[in-house]
């Protein structure tokens, strides 16, 4: 990575690695694990029609039941990267807004999907990124994803139901959010193919993503970020 450094790469990685149950099969609680809403019949289907053992499913039910702290993690993966960017801050908790050019010329409210926030709720978005955006004359003010619902990257000036559109608050999604940051076109594309490396040195093991993977992990990568 050549705009954070590795040390608070591999600390950004480790908080979504964190996220992720344990798959050894004997330390699962299975009480715990019910009462999160196990869906038996799905269990047998799967079983079945997937042909996989009981170990197998448990494991991928383990983790599947973590997938909404784990895509949290994720989003907030993305904000803590991107604050640790020279001349910019990671607020954490900011009030809608995630991460800020520290001269305030630039604030950005980042999420992981675009449809993180719902229809009738992004028109609170924008009242709390006018606010910020009055509060600092001159400056952008972003609402931002990293995932498009149709794939691709771009900007353009954020228009919302029921809000008229204002030149300084901005919508942007995929790399051009890494861009604007980092002034990198290519730095979300140099974040994901750094990720292997930094995840296996994480969980200290070697990486499990073979290279014929990673052929196939690109062509995926440049459908969505087109």
């Amino acid at each position: 990575m050549d705009f954070v450094s590795d040390e608070h790469f591999i600390n950004c990685v480790k908080w979504v690695c964190d996220a992720y149950p344990t798959t050894n099969t004997k330390k699962i609680d299975m009480k715990r694990l019910g009462k999160n809403g196990l869906d038996v019949f799905k269990m047998v289907f799967d079983m079945n029609v997937g042909k996989i053992d009981f170990a197998k499913w448990l494991k991928s039910e383990t983790v599947r039941q973590a997938d909404k702290t784990i895509n949290n993690k994720i989003g907030e993966f993305h904000q803590k990267v991107l604050g640790g960017v020279n001349g910019w801050e990671d607020l954490q908790t900011g009030n809608g807004i995630d991460i800020k050019k520290k001269d305030n010329t630039i604030f950005v409210e980042l999420k992981n999907k675009h449809n993180t926030v719902k229809g009738e709720d992004l028109k609170n978005v924008f009242d709390k990124l006018k606010k910020v955006a009055d509060e600092n004359p001159g400056s952008k003010v972003y609402y931002a994803y990293i995932t498009p619902k149709h794939g691709g990257s771009g900007e353009c000036v954020w228009n919302t139901s029921q809000r008229e559109p204002q030149d300084n608050i901005m919508e942007a999604w995929g790399s051009r959010i890494y861009e604007i940051v980092t002034k990198d076109r290519n730095a979300l594309k140099k974040t994901w193919e750094a990720l292997p490396k930094a995840i296996a040195k994480v969980l200290g093991q070697r990486s499990e993503v073979q290279k014929d993977d990673m052929k196939r992990l690109v062509e995926f990568f440049e459908v969505a970020f087109h």
